[in-house]
């Protein structure tokens, strides 16, 4: 298996200027970007790409001066500031040569629950938390009937029609596994209306994408997951992780 790391955003909502970027948010002696690489290097990943934009050559150097001693390799998006995470992550697909496993550069996890995600979930696959179904800001994720994915919804409330037509699941955390046949079909379909998907987050294409691909959800019960969009949830997150060194 692979890896892509989502890293060209700005990161504008957390308001750090005192970071090259916010996947360097402290946790201890580790960062966001140390603890996922450490994470796949423990994984046995043959090959993590990790896709720059804002600050890519201070993050490149950054990266490499951890001295993880795993394969790395930097794609840059230099039309990040004017696209969405999708362009990001399609030019992590084109490369990949395996079944990949993609990830926000934003999120905190317990390694224990990544790690059993990675290894455990079906190829075609999104980790989700719990979340309230009224949460207007987060990725929330619909299912059908037979338990696979329909939809993700972001940015706004669901309707009274996707209430009453799909069941709830929760929150896509951001980070999900796609094999290398469904990477394909994703480019592909990605190309055909790639002036309009380019400048959306993922959520978009993959809700188009679950129509033709079974995607299965992984719930995660264990709390200790966060995306950081804000110092409010860095917060929560350090508290969190001070308060469960263990994990």
């Amino acid at each position: 298996m692979q890896a892509i790391i989502l890293l060209a955003g700005y990161g504008s909502r957390l308001n750090r200027d005192d970071l090259d970027h916010k996947c360097q948010l402290p946790f201890g002696e580790e960062t966001l970007l140390s603890r996922q690489l450490d994470s796949l290097k423990k994984l046995g990943v043959t090959k993590t790409f990790l896709i720059l934009g804002h600050n890519k050559d201070l993050l490149k150097r950054y990266a490499l001066d951890l001295g993880l001693d795993m394969p790395l390799e930097f794609i840059e998006n230099d039309l990040y500031a004017s696209t969405g995470n999708t362009l990001s992550m399609v030019l992590g697909l084109q490369e990949i040569s395996e079944d990949v496993l993609i990830l926000d550069g934003d999120v905190f996890y317990p390694q224990k629950i990544f790690q059993d995600y990675a290894r455990h979930s079906a190829e075609n696959s999104f980790a989700i938390v719990p979340t309230h179904i009224d949460d207007e800001e987060c990725s929330k994720v619909l299912l059908k009937k037979d338990g696979t994915i329909a939809a993700f919804i972001t940015k706004r409330l669901l309707t009274d029609e996707e209430k009453a037509k799909y069941q709830f699941a929760g929150e896509a955390i951001g980070f999900f596994k796609l094999s290398k046949d469904s990477a394909d079909r994703f480019i592909a379909m990605y190309q055909q209306d790639e002036s309009r998907l380019s400048k959306t987050l993922w959520e978009i294409p993959f809700s188009q994408f679950a129509q033709f691909v079974d995607i299965a959800p992984w719930s995660i019960s264990e709390p200790g997951c966060f995306e950081i969009d804000t110092q409010e949830d860095y917060s929560k997150a350090l508290t969190w992780s001070q308060n469960h060194p263990e994990a």
